[in-house]
This record gives C-alpha cells, structure tokens and sequence, in this order.
C-alpha cells in the first residue's frame, strides 16, 4: 500500500511540475496554468496539505524559473 501512495504522489506531483513548466511556453491569452495546478492539486491529493503545499512550492518554483 505505501509504494501505492508513493506511486500516486509521484504521478500527480509529475503532472503538476509538467503543467507548471507549461507556464514557460508561449500561450493563448486567457490560459491559466496556473488555475490548473490549483485545482488539479486541491482535487487529486487525499491530503489536505500536500493538495495545498505541492502546487505552491511548484509554481514558486516555476517563478524562480522565469
């Protein structure tokens, strides 16, 4: 059960990071990566602090980037 919850942690925390990185690629006007981390994260994450702190710290991450 704990390589589950590694597995799942890992597959969401990738597809935020890759929607985050989306965020240095010329969009459309009125796109929002960054609505679709937030949500994405607050939906799929069980724990109410990873749904909040993993989102944060990637696109803080992404910002540092740019």
């Amino acid at each position: 059960m704990k390589s589950l919850f590694n597995l799942r942690f890992a597959t969401i925390s990738g597809l935020i990071l890759l929607a985050a990185l989306s965020r240095l690629l010329p969009h459309p006007p009125n796109f929002a990566p960054i609505t679709a981390i937030a949500l994405f994260g607050g939906a799929y994450f069980t724990n109410k602090r990873l749904a909040f702190l993993v989102p944060i710290i990637v696109m803080v991450l992404s910002d540092v980037i740019i």
